[in-house]
């Protein structure tokens, strides 16, 4: 009888969508691994990434609109180019010039990147601008031409159903299904070029004529072979660098060059191809086996030895510490120094398991299996809001991820760490005579001002900031912001250690100049030098607007944009940024949290098809729910519910911030039923999500909350000109 039902319910319902869950599916997951591999392989990308999605979403919108038919073997040439762009590192030589093919976009661009990229060239090259431009255009055409014929098959599967919502909850699903399989994917530690080979291979099915599989097979053996060429060479582990991937990165690990004869023992990570971290041995033992060669190169560049380990420094200032918190442990070296000044409770917050992992296996000390250390995977802001108190020394040690992150990346939660807000929250876990202990790599004078102003702003105190160099022999080092709860007590605690406050004496960072805004929940630009637009964001936008001229007349010459339904779509784009920052901030910036508030967002449209299929609601009754949810988001601020009972604090504030999206679902659902042709009402809310995209960059000038009056704005031209 089960069985029956079963039948009956397929043949009824999912029979007719095998179509559209297959190519819901896979857009997304596409969508996902593109942005997550395109960031990697060439970094201006991770500073850029709404770029790709941009590409995924303008592409996927156009083929929706487009009447000529689009072969799928379009999108399939188009995984195996990206595949060959990502995989191979061609070098171009001209007069004056030389960098590596597409990988080498982030070189070119540098001279108009207003603010700091690591590793970013100090020549100025006008080809080399021009060059770079060119090869971001065409990478940007790529990824756009890849999805059009996937977002063709997907308009015309919504055509063809008889129940849109139906067909759309379907297409939603799915989508859930293709996010959820991704960050399976990503979490099991699996490459991201496993994956472009399943989507190469998984295209078959949209084959449809005979004369198509020829080319198709050519193009899946080519991409095969492009894939199994090896990224390292070398006869040994480790002689090349080996790579892991996390949910977040990519992670290579090679060991120390012996270039220098006075460095450490170790190995050195890098973070999406980018020198990020090492792990190193610097117990007693090893660095007494160095000395002779270290300490007449400290001396001569006028360090002091005792003081120029940057990881023991912090129980120097703080001598007898009995409760450390290290914010971004890394791969162990904070860890390994605590454990070496013998502090008895040693919590250490790292946000990327792979990481960990490293660290647990690789580092020579073994710092992450000693009793004292007790290791939590979390986003740093989330477990200073949610985690212990009474801490003697907390040190945030290059917690930042500049590879993932500068003024060129919207949304900038690793920054998160260093605003007002979350520096008061590290004031508040430290006991009376507790000091934090902030080291950072300060590459322009006016990053050193505001990180001062911002640890000032929170603490109430002017902290002391001086510089810590070894040259390499125990790490890179960088500037220290160093500041207690008690002012009065730090001082007299660095006072009786007189050559310690000479050294910081001597090595005084100074920052002079206009004073400069601190960092804040809702201006976390660590690398914007003030509000404004950064000039590389700017090429970018005028780079999409005119491609998007360049090819309307193809793409609208036979299908009309339907405004209402662009507004809709760039209104909802504002408001996820919204959402992912308020909600990363509540819960903790984790792959985990990120998938399962997306995840929240999408089944809230399944929630809206339903009560839309199941009653007929009033238009200006859902107008109404929409603009006050949208103002309430305005007038309440997250810490208000820090009043509501723990037990029930998440839900609500999961529902509190969902509501917008719910009532957004709500007007598609209701507009869609009504369309009459469902492509392209679809297809014109993808295309106004980019505009929305684009738009987020009002937030560097005006700051994150200031948008929602913009969001506000598109839903109300929507509900204007959809009215009834």
């Amino acid at each position: 009888m089960l069985i029956w039902r079963v039948k009956k319910m397929w043949k009824k319902y999912y029979q007719g969508q095998r179509g559209l869950i297959g190519v819901s599916f896979l857009i997304l997951f596409l969508e996902l691994l593109v942005v997550r591999l395109v960031g990697t392989e060439i970094r201006i990308f991770a500073y850029l990434s709404n770029l790709v999605l941009l590409a995924a979403f303008i592409g996927s919108g156009m083929g929706m609109l487009i009447k000529r038919r689009l072969s799928p073997v379009v999108s399939m040439a188009g995984v195996l180019v990206l595949t060959m762009v990502l995989k191979t590192n061609y070098i171009v030589r001209l007069p004056r010039l030389e960098f590596k093919l597409f990988s080498g976009i982030s070189e070119l661009l540098s001279p108009i990147a207003d603010s700091y990229i690591w590793l970013k060239l100090d020549t100025y090259s006008r080809s080399g601008m021009v060059i770079g431009i060119g090869l971001t255009i065409l990478l940007f055409l790529l990824l756009l031409v890849l999805f059009m014929p996937l977002g063709q098959i997907l308009g015309q599967e919504l055509n063809k159903s008889r129940q849109p919502l139906l067909a759309y909850s379907f297409n939603v699903a799915a989508s859930i299904g293709g996010m959820w399989a991704f960050s399976l994917m990503s979490f099991g530690g699996l490459s991201p070029y496993l994956g472009l080979g399943l989507v190469l291979f998984g295209l078959v099915w949209l084959v449809g004529r005979d004369k198509e599989l020829m080319t198709y097979w050519a193009i899946c053996m080519v991409g095969t072979a492009v894939l199994l060429l090896p990224q390292n060479s070398g006869k040994q582990p480790f002689q090349q660098p080996v790579t892991f991937w996390s949910p977040y990165q990519k992670l290579t690990l090679s060991l120390v060059e012996k270039d220098k004869v006075y460095k450490p023992d170790g190995w050195y990570l890098e973070v999406n191809n980018v020198g990020y971290m090492g792990l190193l041995d610097l117990s007693k033992e090893a660095v007494e086996r160095g000395a002779a060669l270290v300490d007449p190169v400290l001396t001569e560049k006028g360090w002091d030895k005792r003081f120029s380990n940057q990881y023991d420094l912090p129980y120097m200032v703080q001598p007898g510490a009995k409760k450390v918190l290290i914010i971004g442990g890394g791969g162990g070296n904070d860890a390994a120094a605590a454990v070496r000044a013998g502090i008895p409770q040693v919590d250490v917050v790292e946000i990327d398991p792979q990481i960990i992992a490293i660290g647990k296996k690789y580092h020579p000390e073994k710092p992450y299996s000693q009793p004292t250390v007790h290791v939590y995977n979390d986003d740093g802001r989330a477990f200073i809001q949610n985690g212990g108190s009474g801490y003697d020394v907390v040190v945030m040690s290059l917690a930042d991820s500049h590879t993932l992150n500068s003024s060129l990346t919207n949304l900038q939660l690793d920054n998160y760490l260093y605003t007002v807000e979350s520096l008061k929250q590290v004031r508040k876990i430290l006991n009376d005579k507790g000091i934090l202990f902030l080291s950072f790599e300060v590459p322009k004078l006016w990053i050193g001002s505001r990180m001062q102003e911002t640890v000032k702003q929170a603490f109430g105190v002017e902290p002391r900031v001086f510089e810590v160099r070894s040259e390499g022999a125990y790490g890179w080092g960088g500037v220290v912001f160093l500041v207690g709860k008690n002012g009065a007590a730090l001082d007299e605690t660095v006072a009786l250690n007189e050559p310690l406050a000479a050294y910081i004496s001597e090595h005084r960072a100074d920052y002079p100049g206009e004073p400069i805004n601190p960092l804040t929940d809702d201006w976390p630009y660590t690398y914007l030098d003030k509000p404004r637009l950064p000039l590389l964001q700017l090429v970018v936008a005028v780079i999409i607007g005119v491609t998007m001229l360049a090819i309307k007349g193809r793409v609208f010459a036979a299908q009309k944009l339907d405004w209402g339904f662009a507004a809709l779509g760039a209104g909802f784009m504002l408001y996820e940024f919204q959402n992912i920052s308020k909600s990363s901030l509540w819960f903790g910036n984790t792959w985990v949290t990120n998938l399962f508030i997306i995840t929240g967002v999408l089944v809230f449209v399944l929630l809206a098809n339903w009560v839309i299929a199941k009653r007929e609601v009033e238009w200006k009754w859902i107008v109404v729910g929409m603009l006050a949810s949208l103002g309430m988001q305005l007038l309440v601020p997250l810490t208000w519910f820090y009043g509501v009972p723990q037990l029930v604090r998440n839900l609500v504030v999961v529902v509190f911030l969902s509501s917008p999206h719910f009532f957004s679902a709500l007007m598609f659902a209701y507009l869609l039923k009504r369309a009459r042709v469902k492509s392209v009402a679809f297809g014109s809310n993808l295309l106004g999500s980019a505009v929305g995209g684009l738009i987020q960059i009002l937030s560097f000038v005006w700051g994150i909350q200031a948008l929602l009056w913009v969001t506000i704005g598109f839903y109300g031209l929507g509900a204007y000109w959809k009215r009834k």
